[in-house]
């Protein structure tokens, strides 16, 4: 695994996703950091999950009122995405707190590293002409 690095065309261009999706970046990589160490410390990586799922849940949130500021036209099916994304990383920590093993934290951080990424470029960029220059 390697840190994901933030990137141009990771950009909305509203600062407060970037924002967030700048921190939710930041734990992913806290979460690799702590995969990758010589000795594999299941109460780091639950700390870690804890404040990513936490982060997660109110950065939807925050999109999500966004979104419906500006009316955005595909609001229904992105928050779908959103739930999805959340039941799934709710599945794989789950796994984890029954077997808290370097495999099943390993699931969680190529799942979450994946879909988010995919997910900021191929969906949340189409919020772009409809957020870029609103300010909340």
């Amino acid at each position: 695994m390697s840190a994901i690095a933030w990137r141009r065309q990771l950009s909305v261009g509203q600062p407060s996703i970037d924002e967030d999706h700048k921190h939710l970046i930041e734990y992913l990589n806290d979460l690799d950091v702590a995969l990758n160490a010589r000795v594999f410390l299941p109460a780091r990586v639950a700390k870690i999950l804890m404040k990513l799922l936490e982060y997660t849940q109110e950065h939807f949130s925050r999109e999500e009122k966004i979104m419906q500021l500006v009316r955005y036209p595909k609001f229904d099916d992105h928050v779908r995405q959103h739930h999805e994304a959340v039941r799934m990383i709710g599945e794989l920590s789950g796994h984890f707190s029954r077997d808290p093993s370097h495999q099943n934290a390993e699931r969680i951080y190529t799942f979450t590293a994946n879909w988010l990424v995919n997910h900021i470029i191929m969906q949340d960029t189409q919020l772009t002409p409809y957020v870029r220059g609103v300010w909340v």
